[in-house]
């Protein structure tokens, strides 16, 4: 069954982020199978509150994947830089009932 990263991503700088972590993560995401599905820096409110930040939405195939790449050893210490520079909310979830 599909599972999906949430994360809400605050940074203060964008630019060095985007290139320090991204560059690093993605290809750790994607040998988990990890697919990015959306990005949205602002993203519409339509009811209810939601933390802040950049909104990032990741598809794995399962939910095993998905723990399997935030407890890799080769993130760990580009999760531990990404801590120290931004603040995040994030969530594992499966789709379907």
């Amino acid at each position: 069954m599909k599972a999906y990263m949430l994360a809400f991503v605050r940074v203060n700088d964008l630019e060095t982020f985007n290139k320090e972590y991204i560059e690093k993560a993605v290809p750790i995401v994607e040998r988990h199978g990890g697919i990015t599905v959306a990005v949205d820096e602002n993203p519409d409110l339509i009811e209810g509150n939601i933390p802040s930040g950049r909104v990032v939405i990741v598809e794995f195939p399962t939910k095993a994947a998905a723990e399997g790449f935030y407890n890799d050893p080769e993130y760990q210490p580009i999760k531990a830089w990404r801590q120290k520079v931004s603040q995040s909310d994030s969530i594992i979830l499966e789709k379907g009932f």
